[in-house]
């Protein structure tokens, strides 16, 4: 739902500030319609990733198809940093070749963009915590907000100084704004498509706290990954005294429930080992 809502929500915006840019003569304005078109694919490609996510796992897809959400969100950070490339080319080339702008119309359309991003930024806040798929549409809307607060302060230096270099400048700005939200969602698609370990997961303070809350003496092979936004997996093995390989099932269930409840691990697979035991479980 609260996708949906940003898709239309964002194609609203896109339209005000293409309308508003080509009447204000503003790159800075046609900038942030750019930006706000990449929100309405990065709301679309969210909205299917969702459906794509929610299909069962099957013989092939043991994991199923969760990260359909990550290489959505990788895809839409991909195409705002080639978007980038392109203002900033052209904001370069509007130095040397400056272009009147209309600085009342620009300022206008802006204001009505940064509460309509704002209001939606603040909406989707709180699942933006939990996945990386509704967090790369909400750092679009953050972008957008931030460019827009932007255009009105350029906008009004406009209006008082008459300097059309100001616009330029200004999507300049912009621009680096965008690539920093957009760099910081790739790094982590990235690791997690690599299935390393997640971002607050320390491993040697991990395999520390399994090593001394349990019947553990040794943890070795450990590996922690994410299979999507909500998910994360592990697989490791310990290793015990003789006299506990008895119990080793239950070994295994307080390994899984630590990992479970300090670590959010969802999916464990855990292989107790023997020192002086021909046989392992």
């Amino acid at each position: 739902m609260k996708l949906k809502l940003a898709l239309v929500v964002a194609i609203a915006i896109f339209a005000l500030e293409v309308a508003g840019g080509v009447l204000s003569h503003s790159l800075a304005l046609l900038t942030d319609a750019v930006h706000v078109l990449t929100d309405v694919g990065s709301a679309a490609l969210a909205l299917w990733a969702v459906g794509i996510a929610q299909r069962r796992a099957d013989a092939r897809r043991t994991f199923g198809y969760g990260r359909a959400t990550v290489l959505a969100a990788l895809a839409n950070a991909v195409v705002l940093l080639v978007l980038t490339v392109f203002i900033v080319a052209e904001a370069v080339r509007r130095f040397w070749h400056p272009v009147p702008v209309e600085a009342g119309v620009m300022m206008a359309t802006a204001a009505l963009a940064i509460v309509a991003n704002g209001g939606l930024a603040w909406f989707l806040h709180r699942d933006a915590q939990r996945s990386l798929n509704v967090r790369a549409v909400s750092a679009h809307v953050v972008g957008d907000a931030v460019i827009s607060i932007g255009v009105v302060v350029g906008a009004a230096a406009i209006a008082l100084t008459h300097d059309a270099a100001i616009d330029p400048a200004v999507s300049l700005l912009a621009a680096f704004v965008v690539v920093g939200s957009a760099w910081s969602i790739v790094r982590e698609a990235i690791n997690v498509l690599l299935e390393g370990a997640p971002r607050d997961v320390d491993l040697a303070a991990m395999r520390r706290t399994l090593e001394g809350s349990l019947d553990v003496r040794e943890v070795h092979d450990l590996h922690v990954w994410s299979v999507n936004d909500g998910e994360r997996a592990a697989s490791l093995h310990v290793r015990v005294e003789a006299a506990q390989l008895a119990r080793s099932p239950g070994v295994v269930a307080e390994v899984k429930h630590l990992l479970r409840r300090r670590y959010d691990v969802t999916h464990c697979t855990v292989e107790v080992e023997c020192d002086d035991c021909a046989a392992s479980c």
